[in-house]
């Protein structure tokens, strides 16, 4: 498949279409079923609804490939090629109001994050790209994040895969660097806000691929510095930082 900007183009337009239609759940919060899925881990009919969406208009657009999202499962085959999709990252936030939550689809090719895009919708943000286009942002090329200046924000995800201890420990040696650490509990949003320069970055050990997949490639294109890779079976870690 071409990864270009080419690529781009139909990607942004289906997932404004997501970001339209997750939008019209958040003004009907009433009508959501929601599951809890494990202690703590959510899908309501709004995930189900987008991830669906998503792969219709995917496989429209670009053809019937392997796909893998959060709701619906799949495995993108040995090749580790196809799709990964997470329909709301961020459901807890979803489901009370908070506005940070986001939608990612990121294309993987031989196991390399080659295409993605994040939309924010509640923040009116759509960051997207794909090898050597850049970040786009809202289907604009954005120029490199200007200095942060003094002030260090550092992001981390948590997860049942890595004890709350690591995790406390990780918080307590950025913060011996002189970071603030934050915790929004949606690796999506952080990644997204952390590439627009908002973030000095965000690391999570034990997240699934599709967290990451649109994740790598945007941040990689902000110019931002990121490791990305299966850490076990079915998870995935990413430290993405600005230098």
């Amino acid at each position: 498949m071409d990864s270009g900007t080419a690529a781009l183009e139909p990607l942004e337009r289906i997932m404004q279409e997501a970001s339209d239609l997750a939008l019209s759940w958040t003004r009907r919060r009433e009508a959501l079923v929601v599951d809890e899925k494990s202690a703590g881990q959510f899908a309501s009919s709004a995930d189900l609804d987008v991830e669906a969406m998503l792969r219709r208009s995917l496989a429209e657009e670009f053809g019937e490939g392997r796909i893998i999202g959060e709701e619906m499962g799949g495995d993108l085959g040995e090749g580790i090629t196809g799709w990964a999709l997470d329909p709301i990252d961020g459901t807890s936030n979803f489901l009370l109001g908070l506005p940070l939550w986001g939608i990612s689809a990121g294309y993987i090719e031989k196991g390399g994050s080659a295409l993605g895009a994040i939309a924010l919708p509640e923040l009116g943000l759509l960051l997207s790209a794909a090898s050597g286009t850049g970040l786009r942002v809202n289907r604009i090329a954005q120029p490199r994040a200007a200095s942060r200046g003094p002030v260090k924000i550092m992001a981390l995800g948590e997860n049942d895969f890595e004890p709350g201890p690591e995790t406390d420990a990780r918080a307590q040696t950025f913060r011996d660097q002189g970071y603030a650490v934050v915790r929004y509990r949606c690796a999506v949003f952080s990644l997204a806000s952390a590439a627009l320069g908002r973030l000095g970055g965000y690391v999570e050990r034990g997240c699934g691929l599709w967290d990451v997949a649109a994740a790598d490639i945007i941040c990689r294109e902000a110019g931002m510095s990121v490791e990305a890779g299966r850490i076990a079976p079915g998870r995935y870690g990413i430290d993405a930082r600005w230098a």
